[in-house]
């Protein structure tokens, strides 16, 4: 069983992740409810969960300002919120996943998944370890990729194909939703709703109709005008 604190201000968001949790996810226990800033740091140093699930933008204290009084703690930090200009700023403060509000159950129990991997000993680290290998399914067998195998990923209707250097190439038999399941690290990007990109092959930046982006095999991605600056974040 893993323990867990859930922390945000709005209480329909609080009751709305409890549901999730006690409904998807019953290897988790959840210890307290808590919705303010101050409520929370004692709560934590208090009852010592596995992990919390930590609101970024609450009056007071944000929740990066919660983590700082916290950062002699052990849990693991997954966030959520309704803002994904946070995403660089949570993986710099070492968060072990962030969670887009209104939080889709699949991405919640992929999540959960993952972490309780880290909990009970089955992986050396967190979601953002960058040496970690990808698992691809392919023909009835699991295919192990390097990160920088994989130049970009395109959704082709309920397919799924992988673009990898060398002008190699595989089709998977699934959406880019499910596909991009095993893409956790932070060098991927889902640039638009038929990309996922791995930031380290990008070339280059066009601005002609609308916007795309050269990669490394010389193949160009669209880039969705809500995605622009999150990812001249990243690529700065």
């Amino acid at each position: 069983m893993i323990t867990t604190i859930l922390i945000d201000d709005e209480i329909n968001a609080l009751e709305t992740l409890e549901w999730q949790i006690k409904t998807y996810c019953s290897h988790i226990k959840i210890l307290k409810k808590v919705t303010s800033s101050a409520e929370a740091i004692s709560e934590v140093k208090r009852l010592n969960p596995d992990c919390i699930f930590l609101d970024i933008k609450m009056p007071c204290l944000s929740g990066f300002d919660v983590l700082k009084y916290l950062k002699n703690q052990s849990f693991k930090t997954i966030f959520t919120t309704a803002h994904d200009e946070y995403a660089i700023k949570a993986i710099k403060a070492s968060a072990f996943d962030y969670l887009l509000k209104p939080i889709d159950k699949d991405d919640l129990i992929d999540t959960v998944s993952k972490l309780s991997l880290v909990i009970n000993g089955d992986e050396k680290n967190t979601l953002f370890d960058p040496h970690k290998k990808i698992p691809i399914q392919v023909d009835g067998s699991i295919h192990f990729y390097d990160n920088n195998e994989i130049i970009f990923l395109k959704a082709e209707s309920n397919y799924t194909t992988i673009f990898l250097t060398n002008n190699r190439k595989v089709t998977l038999c699934k959406t880019l939703k499910e596909v991009e399941k095993s893409f956790s690290q932070p060098t991927f990007f889902r640039i638009h709703k038929s990309y996922l990109i791995n930031l380290n092959h990008v070339q280059e930046y066009m601005k002609c109709e609308g916007g795309s982006v050269l990669m490394s095999n010389g193949k160009y991605t669209g880039i969705s005008r809500s995605k622009k600056n999150l990812f001249f974040d990243l690529m700065h």
